[in-house]
């Protein structure tokens, strides 16, 4: 069976055939291999680490411009009065995101 040309999103086509019985059991037409990540087994943790601290970088940074402007709209200069409150809510929401078990066991 000839297949067209597939978007690179498809990964597998299955098709029902019947069987000498009468049931039906899937037969794999296509399948496209995920292709393996180019990458030094010795940087794996490196790799994690970095991306886990963005993670929490990118929370943090998120979670406190959005109090910083809750902030500016409820009172005048107020994101400076709320600025140690803002922070403070915003690093423990940061540091949620760090899985400090795993960053150190690997």
């Amino acid at each position: 069976m000839d297949l067209p040309r597939l978007s690179k999103q498809i990964r597998k086509i299955t098709v029902f055939e019947r069987d000498a019985t009468g049931s039906l059991r899937p037969v794999v037409v296509f399948s496209r291999r995920r292709s393996k990540k180019k990458q030094a087994k010795a940087l794996k943790p490196i790799e994690r680490l970095v991306r886990t601290v963005s993670d929490g970088n990118d929370t943090f940074a998120s979670n406190y411009a959005r109090r910083h402007r809750k902030s500016n709209r409820k009172r005048r200069n107020g994101w400076l009065r709320d600025l140690p409150l803002n922070m403070s809510k915003a690093v423990s929401k940061g540091i949620k995101e760090y899985d400090f078990v795993r960053l150190v066991r690997g």
